[in-house]
């Protein structure tokens, strides 16, 4: 088949693969999330997004405070804020601005598809693309990613980005693609800054080395103009963090998660996390990986042995040990890394490349030996975790030392798609808690690099059962995981916290004469029947931070005097009587 013809027929299916990635995402957003927020974080990006929608940083708070509480909403000196980053919130203000905020994510899932492939075919072939492509939109923590409210699409479009950009930095050291890496990595850094801290730190490592060899061969200037362009436009859009926080705190270096929770930071020790005693140790960061990690091995493509039993659903929604199932989706993962190690134009004897690669895995070994020691003292010492922290990181970027050589780029990028995988999971160890609501979703941003290194085998397979078979077993195979496993592990957060938007079509329904609605909660605040934000949660999710939407939601508890100033402040609105206990809300029926 010529070659022309070949590339026609891969670009039809990339704008397939696509449509679908947008599909798929309008179809979870609508059925499942049904368009609202459901977890504590896509409140508070929501909130926030409505705030930079009318063209404001922060809003003055209102009073009573209480009454029009959100959850991770902070008041601070007389303004309110969320406590996130400001980055996802700004590109959610552009959803809500076209009144269909859910459209977002599903255009980035769209954009993120023929990224992947791009890179696959530039680093391997076109068959690794397309592949890689279809792994990455048919993946569970696609699906469940792509159509909530969270910001990992649009962080996973802006590393794809970053990652083709580098790769032309490499080829052409022209600057504008030295523009486009530092705006990627940029925007990756205000929406998620662990994530860009675990992608900066092998391609960091590996632009050192190139500025070294570059100043060897006497071509620095060539090799540090794209790297020092794209650094000035990331620092610039960096900016936008310390600007926001200065609105909401009048200081720019604040960190607005303690707003919140004091320990809410990343660390060692008594400074970070809810253990009095200790703190966040090194012991439970490594615990905590392998808990998450054993649901990552399902989620990434939605292969795993295992029945999907009540025990596992709940696992899904309430748990963050060991998943139960055994998870296979980096089954792959191994033969990709060697077959990209070996196909290179420059081929090291196997060999000594088999011996370094079990010295490195070794030493991978080791190093977590250390960590996982729970009778030595030094599972509790601060400079013990960050000297550990130090030399993981340091080990995990050493094969770049050894891949220095023209002719090795393609393993080289091997171990820098593979070193983005471990970087954010190393990067996240020096966060305090696990994380397995919404899927391991702090590793999302990975997928495309083990998409293409698991690719690699599965392109192999075409030479020996053909292309046209080749690609009939793939769609089969990612058909029966969507069907088999990715929707129903997306299906189980229907409703889920409770947010409910049936609760918000009654109130409408109770409306009789043309008036906005404001809804009164009543409820203990504290006791075993206290009202948990869970209940609240439909309403909070339809409320405007500047009280003005068509139903506003506010609680008084058992507060007779907040009851009162809730009343002078919405003279005009036809009140509809409800009351919260634990999870559940229910109209007062007079």
């Amino acid at each position: 088949m010529p070659v022309k013809t070949l590339l026609m027929r891969h670009q039809t299916l990339v704008a397939a693969l696509a449509f679908a990635a947008f599909f798929l995402s309008a179809v979870i957003s609508g059925r499942v999330y049904e368009r609202l927020p459901h977890l504590e974080d896509e409140f508070a990006y929501w909130y926030q997004a409505k705030i930079f929608a009318r063209g404001q940083l922060v809003i003055e708070t209102p009073q009573p405070a209480q009454a029009y509480w959100q959850v991770f909403v902070k008041d601070h000196n007389g303004v309110r804020f969320a406590k996130y980053t400001p980055g996802w919130a700004m590109l959610l203000a552009l959803g809500l601005n076209l009144g269909q905020a859910w459209v977002i994510n599903a255009f980035f899932a769209a954009l993120a598809a023929p990224l992947v492939w791009q890179l696959g075919r530039q680093l391997f072939n076109r068959d690794v693309g397309l592949m890689a492509a279809g792994l990455t939109v048919f993946s569970p923590m696609s699906l469940l990613l792509n159509g909530s409210l969270m910001g990992h699409a649009a962080t996973f479009f802006f590393t794809m980005l970053f990652l083709l950009a580098y790769r032309q930095i490499e080829k052409t050291h022209r600057r504008r693609w030295g523009i486009i890496a530092g705006l990627a990595l940029g925007w990756v850094a205000i929406l998620r800054p662990m994530t860009a801290v675990g992608i900066a730190l092998p391609f960091g490592f590996w632009s050192v080395l190139r500025l070294l060899d570059a100043a060897m061969a006497r071509r620095l200037r060539r090799a540090l103009w794209p790297l020092l362009a794209g650094l000035l436009v990331m620092l610039l859009i960096m900016s936008i963090i310390p600007i926001h926080n200065a609105a909401a705190t009048g200081d720019p270096s604040q960190n607005l998660y303690t707003y919140i929770w004091k320990y809410d930071r990343p660390g060692f020790g008594a400074c970070c996390g809810r253990n009095r005693d200790h703190g966040h140790t090194l012991n439970k960061a490594i615990w905590h990986a392998r808990y998450d990690l054993s649901l990552t091995a399902a989620d990434v493509f939605g292969w795993q042995i295992g029945a999907l039993s009540p025990e596992v659903q709940n696992h899904w929604l309430r748990e963050s040990d060991y998943y139960p199932n055994l998870g296979l989706s980096f089954a792959l993962l191994p033969f990709g890394v060697l077959l990209g190690m070996l196909s290179t134009a420059y081929r090291p004897p196997r060999r000594l490349g088999l011996a370094l690669l079990f010295i490195w895995l070794a030493g991978l070994a080791a190093l977590l030996s250390m960590a996982l020691d729970g009778d030595s003292a030094r599972v509790h010492d601060v400079g013990f975790a960050w000297q550990w922290m130090t030399a993981a990181a340091v080990w995990l970027c050493a094969p770049l030392i050894l891949l220095r050589g023209v002719g090795c780029w393609q393993a080289r990028w091997t171990w820098l798609l593979l070193s983005l995988a471990l970087g954010l999971a190393l990067a996240h160890l020096t966060y305090w808690i696990g994380f397995q609501r919404y899927s391991t979703r702090y590793y999302f941003e990975g997928l495309g690099a083990l998409a293409i290194l698991s690719a690699l085998p599965l392109a192999g397979l075409t030479r020996r059962l053909g292309r046209r078979l080749m690609y009939l077993l793939l769609a089969a195979v990612w058909m029966f995981s969507l069907f088999s496993y990715g929707l129903p592990r997306v299906g189980v957060l229907h409703r889920f916290h409770g947010v409910n938007p049936d609760i918000i079509d009654e109130i409408r329904s109770r409306q009789v004469d043309g008036r906005p609605l404001l809804a009164l909660v009543g409820g203990a605040e504290s006791g075993e029947n206290r009202a948990r934000w869970h209940s609240l949660g439909s309403l909070m999710a339809v409320t405007s931070p500047y009280l003005d939407s068509e139903i506003v939601g506010a609680v008084y508890y058992e507060d007779e005097e907040t009851k009162a100033k809730i009343l002078a402040n919405h003279p005009d609105r036809q009140v509809i009587e409800m009351m919260a206990r634990g999870q559940d809300i229910a109209f007062v029926e007079r």
